[in-house]
């Protein structure tokens, strides 16, 4: 026959287990809305990579890379500058181009020396207020 102690010690044991369950459950739910929140993210990163593909589409054939060439840009320095203005990090513009991150980071000094501006948003700015 169980003594008091065992029934006690038992009864404790399964209220901390309760309450572990509890917190578990809380956290799957938790886990749950932070997923739902991670994919509408994911939905709307895509829609802005696909409006970002339909925005390089309509560069191209609004002659971007004569204009680049009007300000002196190579060709690879053109593709940097088109990438970039879809708003990729320098990573996603090197793998992009098939090409290093510190190689993305000395062809964008470049881009910005003829640009004559000094940085990532004023080259963006001046380029697409000269693409208009």
């Amino acid at each position: 026959m169980p003594t008091s102690g065992e029934h006690g010690g038992g009864g404790a044991q399964q209220g901390e287990i309760l309450a572990l369950l509890v917190r578990i459950i809380d956290s799957l739910e938790s886990l749950e809305r932070v997923q739902a929140q991670l994919v509408l993210e994911l939905g709307r990163l895509r829609v802005t990579a696909e409006q970002g593909d339909e925005l390089m589409d309509e560069r191209a054939r609004d002659g971007f890379a004569d204009r680049c060439k009007a300000f002196g840009l190579t060709e690879r320095e053109s593709q940097t500058l088109a990438v970039l203005l879809t708003g990729a990090t320098n990573r996603k513009i090197g793998r992009d181009l098939g090409i290093t991150e510190r190689t993305v980071k000395n062809t964008l000094h470049a881009v910005y020396v003829k640009l004559g501006v000094s940085g990532r948003s004023e080259a963006i700015s001046k380029t697409l207020s000269n693409l208009r």
